[in-house]
């Protein structure tokens, strides 16, 4: 199989069609002898790649079927500090650990906020989650629905927060103490979606839903989003990023 050195690759017509891979300084091999390096356990490394800036230019994950990775966007966890809708920061199993419980009988709620990434693929879906459990001793196993309202606004004055949008995913409580669940929505695609904006989002535990049938108070640790990655930044810290 023939390889090409970075030089020769910067002509578009050097690599259009064709899928290559870095496998040492400065050399590019196509993807199969990328993949028969790897068999012998050979190194694959360079020492400085340049990709195009392009909106949507990245590197992909898997050699056979290509897509691009996924990220976590994290926060803090921010409550009132007041009222019956602020879940108590209770003690979590025998140590002096503590976590936001959520009562199976008052709508509970706290707030985050999530900065865009600057290596968001545009144009893709996003998915909330949260990280719950279950600290009863012996777990009662009916469902507990977590709600998401959120709001996007994107930086650099350009653009009000507009009214939050909900969405809530449902998940049935485990029998075994302290189980670590994961609850995510399904997909969400925010119109205008872009780096450097912000995702005000309200996590709540919807008690009041019939379909929050779990009569145990159940314990949020986190919540956060999913999001594909070009795996790069942008060139430009403010629009236009590309």
């Amino acid at each position: 199989m023939p390889t090409k050195t970075l030089s020769q690759l910067t002509q578009a017509s050097a690599v259009a069609g064709t899928d290559f891979v870095l496998v040492s300084q400065g050399t590019l091999a196509r993807k199969a002898t990328a993949t028969q390096l790897m068999a012998t356990g050979a190194p694959l490394y360079a020492e400085t790649a340049v990709l195009g800036n392009a909106s949507g230019t990245g590197i992909k994950v898997d050699l056979d079927t290509p897509d691009w990775g996924w990220r976590d966007i994290t926060s803090d966890i921010n409550v009132r500090g007041v009222g019956a809708s602020d879940p108590s920061f209770a003690v979590y199993g025998a140590t002096a650990m503590r976590a936001y419980s959520f009562s199976a009988g008052t709508e509970q709620e706290v707030f985050m906020s999530f900065h865009m990434p600057h290596d968001y693929v545009p144009g893709t879906a996003i998915y909330f989650h949260a990280h719950w459990s279950n600290a009863a001793a012996t777990p009662n196993t009916g469902n507990v629905v977590w709600g998401f309202d959120y709001s996007f606004a994107k930086g650099h004055n350009q653009q009000a927060f507009p009214a939050f949008t909900p969405i809530t995913v449902t998940q049935a409580s485990p029998a075994t103490r302290y189980w670590h669940n994961i609850a995510e929505t399904t997909a969400v695609t925010i119109t205008g979606l872009e780096v450097d904006g912000l995702i005000l989002v309200r996590v709540y535990r919807k008690a009041a839903d019939a379909a929050d049938t779990c009569s145990d108070a159940v314990f949020l640790h986190t919540a956060d989003i999913h999001y594909q990655s070009t795996n790069i930044a942008t060139k430009g810290k403010a629009p236009s990023f590309y």
